[in-house]
């Protein structure tokens, strides 16, 4: 064969278009936007019924429950976004025990409508899982032989913007009905999700109404566990990542981390912010301290202990009344202070604040240190040779009313 019927790694050309049946493979290499778009889902049938039908439906269903008192309607769909590395299958496994067993959620929160879940999870494995259900079990006083039945586990999310799409859910629909759930759990949204455009809301809003209605249609509540966006702009529910699950959810629980440390023992301890939105809830926000260690950091398959404790609400009831008029964090920095006593330094100061669940950074503690100094709520040492001042309570004769290590 000539040079000319060679590319230039020697391989034949083709000498006439290809066809199935000479074994070839046609590539479109068009750019994406120009191909075909994939066939829609069938739309769902749409009922219509008058208002007296639909009042009367919702009256014979009885009195609407609560999956998490205050926090999560038992029919409720919605989104657990949360930072990077803040724990959310930790917070979704722990909702998931909660709701099995009728333990409250984080130690915390009740769970009135206990009741069987369904948890499909695209990350960590078998192994990985029941080590952390064993842990949360165990914290909550529950013996992992009572979940064995209530907890129902798929270890592959279901491809919801794929083909066959239509197939998986007819799947779950049929594993509902055959074992029905007060909840269902997809984590994470991104593998579900995957073939879909994540800045398209009419993309996501299809491949989340589709599984939001096969939960309603089973009557159990839905939780979509999602990731924050890497730009760092906004706070609270303006941080999830892609156009749709915020638009969609009718309840948004945005999980910040912050503050993270390890003991010297090896274990993780980490503060985390938690903000609740809804259309029928009230705006909650709280933080919490979990910890999590492993008997034996050394082998993955010890056992792991797990604890989690939602902290005081920042009312500011416990502060001195002097710090009435203070801004929350002077009220934090002077609450710290008169705590831990004399002759503290800032970064003292620092760690008793993230332990406190109010992380503050040093130059804000500095600054703070300053004005409490200046209204004679604090004492410094003196200043010299570079060294760092040493902060104290003021004492009482300096005429605060603040004794020094006053609690």
């Amino acid at each position: 064969m000539s040079g000319d019927h060679l590319d230039r790694d020697g391989i034949p050309l083709p000498t006439g278009p290809l066809d199935e049946a000479s074994g070839g493979e046609v590539v479109d290499l068009r750019p994406a936007a120009a191909r075909a778009r994939r066939p829609a889902l069938p739309a769902a049938e749409l009922a219509i019924s008058s208002y007296g039908e639909v009042a009367a439906r919702v009256a014979a269903a009885g009195e609407p429950r609560w999956l998490i008192q205050g926090l999560w309607p038992a029919d409720a769909y919605g989104v657990l976004a949360a930072q990077e590395k803040a724990g959310k299958t930790w917070a979704a496994l722990d909702l998931a025990v909660s709701v099995a067993c009728g333990r409250p959620w984080l130690d915390h929160f009740p769970c009135p409508t206990p009741g069987p879940v369904l948890l499909f999870l695209g990350e960590g494995g078998e192994r990985a899982t029941v080590r952390r259900i064993e842990a949360i079990a165990a914290a909550k006083g529950v013996d992992p032989d009572q979940l064995a039945d209530r907890l129902r586990l798929c270890f592959r999310v279901p491809r919801l913007a794929a083909a066959g799409a239509g197939a998986e859910l007819a799947a779950i629909e049929a594993e509902l009905a055959a074992h029905p759930a007060a909840l269902v759990v997809l984590d994470p949204l991104y593998l579900a999700a995957a073939g879909a455009s994540g800045s398209n809301l009419y993309d996501m809003g299809a491949v989340l109404q589709a599984i939001q209605g096969v939960c309603q249609q089973a009557g159990c509540a839905l939780l979509v566990v999602t990731h924050w966006n890497k730009t760092g702009d906004g706070r609270g529910a303006d941080r999830i990542s892609g156009a749709g699950p915020a638009a969609w959810a009718r309840v948004i629980c945005s999980v910040s981390v912050d503050h993270r440390a390890s003991d010297d023992d090896g274990a993780s301890k980490v503060l985390l912010g938690f903000e609740l939105i809804g259309g029928e809830i009230a705006d909650t926000r709280f933080r919490i301290r979990r910890r999590i260690h492993a008997e034996d950091p050394a082998d993955l398959g010890s056992a792991l202990s797990y604890s989690v404790e939602v902290l005081a609400g920042d009312d500011g009831q416990d502060l001195d009344p002097a710090a009435a008029g203070l801004s929350p964090s002077r009220q934090w920095v002077l609450a710290a202070l008169q705590a831990g006593g004399d002759m503290q330094t800032v970064k003292q100061l620092g760690d008793r604040l993230a332990e406190t669940g109010r992380p503050l950074k040093p130059r804000t503690i500095q600054t703070a240190l300053g004005e409490l100094e200046a209204t004679g709520l604090a004492q410094g040492s003196e200043e010299g040779n570079g060294r760092a001042r040493y902060w104290s309570p003021a004492a009482p004769d300096d005429g605060a009313g603040v004794g020094a290590g006053a609690p």
